[in-house]
C-alpha cells in the first residue's frame, strides 16, 4: 500500500539545479489511487475549505464529485451531497463563507447548489420542463448575490440572479424576449466582470452590456461586432480585467478577429487596444496586473503565444518574453503569490512546467521540486489559488498522477524603515556587487525569493555573488539608521 501523502522539501533550481532557493511542495492526497489521475480542478476558497471539482474510480469509472479540503490529508473529503449523489460540479464561487456551484444529481439535470463543507442543498430548480437542466453558467458574486447566466426550458440562456435562496433565486432580465420557430431565442450572457460599480459582459457574443443589478439599469454599452441577427454569433466578449480606472478584455468587432480591447464604460471610450496579429487573430487572454503593468497571453503571428505586457497604450503594449523561441510556450493560469508572479508554460524542453517572475525578463524562471521526475508535470490546468497561506494547484510531479499540490514560500513583504539613499550597483550583477551608503554599513544578509537566508557579511561595501546561480535574490541592508531590502537579480 503506497503511502497517501508525498511529502517534498527540498532545494530546487530556479535556472541551474546549483540554485538554493528552497521552497516547500507538498501532495496533499492522493484522491485516485495508483498512479490514475484524479485531476483536481477548479479550485475555489471559502472562508474555511478550499473546495474543488476530481474525479475517482467508482465501479470501474471515473466519476467527477465534489471535494474539500482544510489543507491536510485527513481534512480533504468528498462531499456526498446526502442522498442526491451530486456529479459534475461546476462553475464554483464563494459568497459569505458558503459555496454555490452547479451540478447534476440522480434526480435532476445540471442545477443550482450550495454547501458549507457540512450541509449541502438545491438552491433551486430553475428547469423543470429539461432533464439536462438549467445549467447555470459564469456564476459571479456582485453586491452581495451571484449573477450567472440559465436556461429555464421556455426564455433561453439569461441573465439570472441569487441571494441563496428559492425565492431569492429569478431572472433578472430576458435581453431576447422572442423565438423563432417556436424556439426561445438565448442571449447568451457571458464573461461577467464588476467594474466601476456596474457588472459587465457580453451579450450574443457581440454587444457589451452592465447592469447595476436591476433590471431597468441593465443597458448596453458598445456593439463591437455589429454582424445582424438575432441568434448569438460564434464570437464572444470575455477575458475582463480591470487596469488603472479601465476595463480590458478580448473581444472579435468581425474585421480585425480575436483582440484587446478597452474601455472606460461609455460608448466613446470602447476601442481596440491594438490590432497584435494583423493577419488574424491574436486571442488575448489571462489578463492580470501586476507591478503597475497588464499582462496577458497572445500570438502575434511570429512569437507564437507567448507572455505579453501592456502599460495601457498601443506602443507600449508587446511582449514581454519569449519564453519558447522554437514555438509557442502557451503561458496560462497567472497569478499573483507572495510579491511574485506565478503562472504555468512550457520552453520546449520539459513540457509545461511551474514558473515565476517579477516582473523582468532575467527574473522569469522555470521551478519545480528537487525529485520531479516526469515530464510535463502540469500538463493538466492547474487551476492555481491561493488558500491558507499557500499556492494550491493540480499537478503530476511523481508516481500518483495528477493530484492535489501546494506550494509554500514566505512573504517577502519587509517593513522598511526611512533611510538615507543607498546605491546598489550593478544590478542585475554577475560577480561583484557594490553597495554605496553615508551610513556604516553593520552587516549585509542574502536571501533566496522564498526568504531562505544564504549568507551574512560584516562590515562589507561590496560582496562577492559569483558562487552563486542565475536568479533572484534579496540583500537585506543594516545600518545605524535602520534596515533596508533591495532586490538582485543575478546574471
Amino acid at each position: 500500500m503506497k503511502t497517501i501523502t508525498n511529502l517534498l522539501t527540498a532545494v530546487f533550481a530556479l535556472i541551474s539545479t546549483m540554485s538554493l532557493n528552497a521552497q516547500t511542495f507538498e501532495m496533499i492526497k492522493d484522491i485516485n489511487h495508483g498512479n490514475l489521475d484524479s485531476t483536481p480542478e477548479e479550485l475555489t476558497p471559502t472562508d474555511n475549505y478550499l473546495f474543488f471539482r476530481a474525479a475517482a474510480e467508482e465501479q470501474g469509472q471515473a466519476v467527477e464529485r465534489l471535494w474539500k479540503t482544510d489543507g491536510t490529508e485527513a481534512g480533504t473529503t468528498i462531499i456526498d451531497g446526502g442522498q442526491e449523489n451530486l456529479i459534475s460540479p461546476r462553475y464554483m464561487v464563494s459568497l459569505n463563507g458558503v459555496l454555490y456551484f452547479s451540478a447534476a444529481s440522480e434526480y435532476d439535470g445540471s442545477e443550482l447548489w450550495k454547501t458549507d463543507g457540512n450541509s449541502t442543498q438545491l438552491v433551486k430548480n430553475i428547469n423543470l420542463t429539461d432533464f439536462a437542466g438549467s445549467n447555470p453558467q459564469d456564476l459571479t458574486v456582485f453586491n452581495n448575490k451571484i449573477y450567472f447566466s440559465a436556461d429555464n426550458g421556455t426564455s433561453g440562456r439569461e441573465l439570472w440572479v441569487t441571494d441563496g435562496t428559492s425565492a431569492g433565486t429569478q431572472m433578472l432580465i430576458d435581453l431576447t424576449p422572442f423565438s423563432i420557430n417556436g424556439t426561445p431565442v438565448s442571449s447568451s450572457p457571458k464573461g461577467f466582470f464588476e467594474f466601476n460599480g456596474k457588472l459587465y459582459f457580453g451579450v450574443l457574443g457581440r454587444i457589451l452590456f452592465e447592469t447595476d443589478g436591476t433590471p431597468q439599469g441593465t443597458q448596453e454599452v458598445k456593439t463591437i461586432n455589429s454582424t445582424t441577427g438575432t441568434q448569438p454569433v460564434s464570437f464572444s466578449i470575455e477575458q475582463f480585467t480591470e487596469y488603472n480606472g479601465k476595463l480590458y478584455f478580448k473581444a472579435n468587432d468581425g474585421v480585425n478577429g480575436y483582440e484587446p480591447w478597452v474601455t472606460d464604460g461609455t460608448t466613446t471610450g470602447t476601442q481596440l487596444l491594438k490590432d497584435i496579429n494583423p493577419n488574424r487573430s491574436s486571442y488575448p487572454h489571462e489578463y492580470i496586473e501586476y507591478k503597475g503593468m497588464l499582462y496577458f497571453v497572445a500570438d502575434n503571428g511570429t512569437s507564437g503565444y507567448e507572455l505579453w505586457v501592456t502599460d495601457g497604450t498601443t506602443a507600449g503594449t508587446q511582449v514581454f518574453k519569449d519564453i519558447n523561441p522554437n514555438g509557442n510556450s502557451f503561458p496560462n493560469q497567472l497569478i499573483k503569490y507572495n510579491g511574485l508572479l506565478y503562472f504555468k508554460a512550457d520552453n520546449g524542453t520539459n513540457g509545461f512546467e511551474l514558473w515565476v517572475t517579477d516582473g523582468t525578463s532575467a527574473g522569469t524562471q522555470v521551478i519545480q521540486p528537487a525529485v520531479s521526475p516526469n515530464n510535463d508535470p502540469l500538463a493538466i490546468k492547474p487551476f492555481f489559488t491561493i488558500f491558507d497561506g499557500s499556492l494550491y494547484f493540480s499537478a503530476n510531479y511523481d508516481s500518483n498522477g495528477q493530484e492535489l499540490w501546494k506550494l509554500t514560500t514566505p512573504n517577502m513583504s519587509v517593513k522598511t524603515e526611512k533611510l538615507a539613499t543607498i546605491n546598489i550597483h550593478p544590478n542585475p550583477v554577475e560577480n561583484i556587487l557594490h553597495i554605496e551608503t553615508r551610513h556604516e554599513i553593520n552587516s549585509l544578509k542574502l536571501d533566496c525569493i522564498t526568504g531562505q537566508h544564504l549568507q551574512t557579511w560584516q562590515n562589507q561595501t561590496q560582496i562577492n555573488l559569483a558562487a552563486y546561480a542565475k536568479g533572484i535574490y534579496f540583500l537585506q541592508i543594516q545600518t545605524p539608521r535602520g534596515i533596508k531590502t533591495e532586490k538582485i537579480i543575478k546574471k
